[in-house]
């Protein structure tokens, strides 16, 4: 019966990994934009691994920047994760730089739902991260600071779910731990039986 037990428990295991779903394929829409004050609005819902990325390089324009994305996030999407680095060259330089960068994200009702975090500068660059949970619905990304000179941000959000089983995998499950009980079953009768 031991062996039964093991081998049993290794099938188990081997039908819930093997029947979870893998994401079909990730989907990143990008944005792009040449200019300090621009916006967009992207008219398909992000699903659980697909990436939004903000690609801006502006080397008309010196002054405020002000940059709007309106999204929607879809069924399934629990989690949201992302990076921000912009140029940041130093202020007597002649390189691409931005100063006073801020990225925050609203939800409809114009609710802060959450603003990027500073985590240092690296190699004449500025990176901040993001983190926060998120569900279904609309969604702004806001980016503001001010151009010094040309000006270069990139900025990807990453939207992630709970691993839901689809209905075939959970009706495989069932069925596995049936066979398992009936066999234990079998097993029990036998040994009352000697």
């Amino acid at each position: 019966m031991h062996k039964f037990a093991v081998s049993g428990f290794a099938a188990l295991v081997l039908l819930i990994a093997g029947g979870t779903p893998q994401s079909a394929h990730a989907v990143t829409q990008a944005v792009q934009f040449n200019v300090l004050n621009a916006s967009a609005t992207l008219p398909t819902p992000f699903a659980a691994g697909d990436n939004l990325r903000l690609d801006t390089l502006v080397t008309t324009q010196v002054g405020s920047l002000l940059q709007t994305i309106t999204f929607t996030v879809g069924a399934g999407v629990s989690d949201l994760t992302g990076e921000a680095a912009w140029e940041v060259s130093t202020a007597a330089g002649t390189g691409p730089r931005l100063v006073g960068v801020n990225l925050d994200i609203f939800d409809a009702s114009n609710a802060l739902v959450t603003s990027d975090s500073f985590a240092g500068t690296l190699g004449g660059f500025a990176i901040s991260t993001f983190t926060s949970a998120i569900g279904p619905g609309t969604y702004r990304l806001v980016a503001t600071g001010t151009g010094v000179r040309d000006s270069s941000l990139d900025v990807t959000l990453s939207f992630a779910g709970a691993v839901v089983p689809a209905p075939a995998t959970w009706a495989l499950l069932l069925t596995g731990i049936g066979a398992l009980g009936l066999r234990t079953r079998g097993l029990r009768a036998r040994q009352r039986r000697a």
